[in-house]
């Protein structure tokens, strides 16, 4: 029986210790390493391996194409609950209204169909609050572009970068609300923002811009029938001058104020004088009876005769004869001035009448608007609805999983 020497055995210890140290051993890897260095190596073998696509592929046994119905809820859900920034509306409430409108209620069937002046401008003011120059006029004062632009709100609602007139228009208009009620006449206005305060600004600038809208439209009409007026005066006016100049001219000319009143004092000349010569004449004549013709007397009396002859023939020639200058032709003249002249005035008479008319009904088209709610800061955001939303989508989904079921199906069974 042979013995070993310790110091034979510690050697041959140390030996084998030393082999295992210069071998690779390999050393035991963690479950999340394996599966790094798996998809390292083979990406799709990872995820066809993977946990996540195991349970997709028994999700889709059992449930078909439903489950893209599942995932696009799920992504609805999570974009109104998450992503979905909130909008804030302010309201106002007006109607408008005439000075005197004069509106009579109808009755019967007369009433339906019909419409008033207040109603009318309401209806016009419904169509502007929603047209181009409302959201032009908004966004220079209210830089309105820039807010729906900005990038704080979800690239899904908020309007796109470097957007047209035309887009902004569109999108104003999808957040402008405009009902009016053709009871009370009532036009409601709801703006929707991104911000509170800035819907209530926004409210505020619609109700400044409506009213001012509103008076131009009655002043509008206001003014061009007082112009219209206006001018009919100023043209009566003038030519009421015209034709008094005229007048006045004539009168200079002939040295003149009435040829009337002229005619008149010479008509009794001329009766004055044929009193006399008819006088003269029967004096003569009794003479004659007891004197010689060449009587001096006699002589006298006929030379005086003679004279009121000659002086009537040219006082008959002033007041008629072809002449120009002859009286019967200056008084036409002048009565044909006159009746112009007095035209004029009655023109001129009539026209500031109906000015006065025209101003009284002009002041009854004046229209105003009054506010029957001002704009109030909304302290909750009012869209979107997330709730609503949701189940609305939801519902639209199963509809086009079945409608697009029901066609799978068709179409499977003209196959067959």
């Amino acid at each position: 029986m042979s013995t070993s020497n310790p110091s034979n055995i510690e050697n041959n210890d140390v030996g084998i210790l030393h082999e295992i140290s210069e071998k690779k051993v390999p050393v035991p890897l963690s479950k999340t390493q394996r599966k790094i260095r798996k998809l390292k190596r083979d990406p799709k073998l990872f995820l066809a391996d993977s946990k996540a696509t195991k349970a997709m592929y028994r999700a889709w046994a059992k449930l078909g194409a439903f489950i893209l119905v599942i995932i696009a809820s799920l992504i609805v859900v999570a974009y109104y609950s998450v992503v979905a920034s909130p909008r804030y509306v302010s309201q106002v409430q007006f109607v408008v209204k005439q000075a005197s409108s004069g509106e009579v209620a109808l009755a019967g069937l007369a009433s339906f169909g019909a419409t008033t002046p207040s109603m009318r401008d309401a209806l016009i003011l419904k169509e502007y609050i929603g047209s181009r120059e409302m959201a032009q006029a908004l966004n220079q004062r209210l830089a309105l572009k820039a807010h729906y632009e900005s990038e704080q709100w979800d690239w899904f609602s908020r309007l796109a970068k470097k957007s047209s007139s035309e887009e902004l228009i569109a999108y104003f208009q999808d957040h402008l609300v405009v009902t009016h009620d053709e009871l009370s006449e009532i036009l409601q206005v709801e703006v929707q923002s991104y911000q509170a305060d800035y819907s209530l600004q926004l409210a505020k600038v619609i109700m400044e811009i409506s009213d001012e809208f509103i008076n131009n439209l009655g002043e509008g009409m206001a003014n061009q029938q007082l112009d219209y007026a206006q001018k009919d005066v100023d043209r009566a006016f003038k030519e009421l001058n015209l034709q008094q100049k005229k007048l006045l001219n004539f009168q200079n000319k002939h040295e003149l104020y009435s040829p009337e009143q002229k005619g008149s004092a010479l008509l009794g000349v001329i009766t004055k004088l044929e009193t006399d010569i008819i006088t003269l004449e029967t004096e003569i004549k009794s003479l004659k009876a007891y004197l010689h013709d060449d009587n001096a007397e006699i002589v006298t009396k006929q030379y005086q005769v003679d004279a009121l002859q000659a002086q009537l023939i040219e006082e008959k020639v002033h007041l008629t004869s072809d002449d120009s200058n002859s009286l019967n032709q200056i008084n036409s003249a002048y009565q044909e001035l006159k009746l112009n002249s007095e035209l004029s005035v009655e023109l001129y008479k009539s026209a500031l009448a109906s000015l006065e008319v025209v101003r009284g009904e002009a002041y009854k088209k004046l229209k105003y608007l009054l506010v029957v709610e001002r704009p109030y800061l909304a302290e909750d955001a009012k869209y979107p609805r997330r709730l609503y939303s949701i189940v609305t989508w939801f519902v639209v989904l199963l509809l086009i999983y079945g409608v697009g079921r029901l066609v799978f199906s068709i179409i499977k069974e003209h196959q067959e």
